[in-house]
């Protein structure tokens, strides 16, 4: 018998696989003695041994003969697909009945499938590929290997279509734009992806290089690559670079130095980001455990950014863990992306220099400041104007000390961000972030909270932070406790937690009322003294979340608090990490106050993501 829950075998299971909403296994039913259960793949490949095909011209009686087969069998496959889809609502009252209705449906289902393979194994005979322009054809291959899931199925993809006949190797291989987009994966000396390289021919080029913890590339090896690819640097579009060891590292800065000051070509480059993957508090002349780190082979480490050539091209620029000649780098203006992660204050970029990247690219969407930012005294900012970002969509701000945190958002307005994401705020009093916070980005409809705290001194403020986004729609919430998840259950008019919530309740979030106001987070007397008023609740608009390390206690309390106040979450997307934590209990209660649970892979955008931030 074979099973089609496997993969999406015809039109009713296509695309399935890998994706889409969790669906419940089908009941068993006991298989007939001598039958045995295969997948669709199995089958597939049975079918294939049993008729090899080795393409040839067809002559004219062979090819009607193949359409009138498809005919036959694509109408069977339609006529069997109607009877299941009538045979499942059939009504069974007896267990045993039940028992044989189960195995008719599986058996006919079966059947089913066996149907469309066969239809789609003599379908392709007849198609004439070799009549096709090679325009049109080109075209065809293009949407084949750029809708690959994955980038080694996408590599995969390409290969194999290089082995099928000359005529689509050719119409491959003459394709430039095939292989423009490299990563590598292979080892040393890379001969498949530069390869690719090759193949590219003066098409811009993506790349992006990456060891990984089973396999670091030296410095001896990534030089080598450097030197193959530097005929290729004037027209690489986007570089994406993510090594382990300093001194690959410093190569790379050292080469693309060499050919800003030395080259008669410019560079087109749109896209750079560079990676040190390795321990973050390792840098080159710094004592580390007892021992000084001196980069081998390398008496250099501090480089200007492409030689200090300006590079008009470039829109995005990443910088994790790694440090440049900030002062002789011209090249970062009209960028759409900033990124700097793990940088030592006293190696970061200076204050002025800072600003000038800002003010010099108004197009700036996306922010990103991860323990790296402007190199100054976080509380000299009285004398510096703020510079206005109108299109700041994205911010990201990671583990800063409170007072360097205001400091850094007090350099700039941006009253369009979308999408706001705050981490590692931890261990300080961030009080008075918060409260500067209060109104200064109302338009925001994502929120990531990690790794964040809220004492019970500063939840007035918090409460109040909240409360000045009232589009917020959807919330990130990574390693939080009871104590921040508690700012979402209070009126922010009276400050007094929701009256919806029972004492019972209370107790068991472990929320805290008796409360500390300032002149900015007291309770409005005009809410207090209307008993006819209706509670609000911060973020009345909140209805997705996104959840990862939570304790499963405190998030199901705090889902089940929200439906109790009126505002229900309607959909969470949970890491798969976390269900494990979940008893059957706890996990029925929260399918009870959620609409729709999914169980996901952290990582890639939501659609409800999507469409939050390509709302106007």
């Amino acid at each position: 018998m074979i099973s089609n829950t496997s993969t999406g075998a015809g039109p009713s299971g296509a695309g399935r696989a890998g994706g889409g909403a969790p669906t419940r296994e089908p009941t068993r039913a006991q298989l007939p003695e001598g039958a045995r259960e295969v997948s669709v793949d199995q089958y597939l490949h049975l079918m294939l041994e049993r008729d090899p095909w080795t393409p040839r011209p067809l002559t004219p009686e062979e090819t009607v003969l193949i359409r009138h087969q498809c005919v036959r069998l694509l109408a069977s496959y339609l006529r069997q697909e109607a009877y299941n889809k009538v045979l499942k609502t059939r009504i069974v009252k007896t267990a045993e009945e039940r028992e044989r209705h189960i195995a008719d449906i599986r058996e006919r289902e079966g059947h089913a499938v066996k149907t469309y393979i066969a239809y789609q194994l003599i379908y392709w005979r007849t198609f004439r590929i070799h009549d096709l322009p090679m325009e049109i054809l080109s075209n065809i291959i293009r949407y084949v290997v750029w809708s690959a899931p994955s980038p080694p199925i996408g590599i995969r993809w390409r290969l194999q279509l290089t082995w099928v006949s000359r005529y689509l190797r050719h119409a491959a291989i003459s394709d430039p734009t095939l292989w423009n987009a490299v990563w590598f994966r292979d080892n040393p000396p890379f001969e498949r992806s530069l390869a690719f390289v090759e193949r590219s021919g003066i098409s811009p080029l993506d790349l992006r290089i990456n060891d990984t913890e089973a396999r670091k590339f030296t410095d001896e090896e990534v030089c080598a690559l450097l030197k193959a690819l530097t005929p290729h640097l004037h027209h690489i579009r986007m570089l994406i670079i993510l090594l382990d060891n300093w001194e690959p590292i410093l190569s790379v800065l050292k080469w693309l130095s060499d050919y800003g000051k030395e080259a008669d070509r410019s560079l087109t480059m749109e896209r750079f980001e560079i990676h040190r993957t390795g321990n973050p508090y390792i840098w080159p002349g710094t004592v580390y455990r007892g021992a000084r780190f001196d980069p081998v082979n390398h008496t250099v480490s501090l480089y200007s950014l492409f030689g200090g050539k300006y590079v008009s091209e470039l829109k995005s620029f990443t910088m994790n863990g790694v440090y440049i000649d900030w002062a002789n780098t011209p090249s970062l203006e009209n960028l759409t992306t900033l990124d700097l992660r793990r940088i030592p204050l006293e190696l970061c970029p200076s204050l002025p220099r800072f600003r000038q990247i800002l003010c010099s690219s108004p197009m700036l969407t996306k922010l990103s400041l991860d323990g790296a930012g402007p190199a100054s005294n976080p509380t000299g900012i009285n004398n510096y104007p703020a510079i206005n970002l109108p299109h700041l969509q994205t911010l990201v701000l990671a583990n800063f000390t409170a007072p360097f945190s205001k400091s850094i958002v007090s350099h700039f307005t941006a009253p369009n961000v979308k999408d706001l994401t705050i981490m590692n705020f931890k261990g300080f009093n961030y009080g008075p972030f918060y409260e500067f916070m209060i109104g200064r980005f109302r338009k925001i409809k994502l929120l990531t909270l990690y790794t964040t705290n809220c004492p019970i001194d500063i939840l007035p403020t918090v409460i109040k932070w909240l409360d000045s986004m009232p589009l917020l729609a959807y919330a990130r919430l990574a390693a939080l406790e009871h104590d921040i998840l508690q700012a979402f259950l209070f009126d922010p008019e009276t400050m007094e937690v929701h009256p919806s919530l029972t004492p019972e309740m209370r107790k068991t979030f472990g929320i805290v009322e008796d409360l500390a106001f300032t002149k900015l987070t007291a309770p409005s007397k005009e809410a207090l003294e209307d008993k006819d008023r209706a509670p609000r609740l911060v973020n009345p608009r909140l209805n997705v979340l996104e959840v990862q390390n939570i304790r499963p206690e405190a998030f199901a309390k705090f889902i089940g608090a929200r439906k109790l106040c009126g505002i229900p979450v309607k959909k969470t997307y949970m890491a798969k990490n976390m269900l494990a934590d979940f008893h059957p209990d706890l996990l029925r209660y929260i399918r009870e106050n959620i609409d729709g649970l999914m169980i996901v892979d952290m990582g890639a955008k939501t659609q409800e993501e999507e469409e939050l931030l390509n709302e106007p």
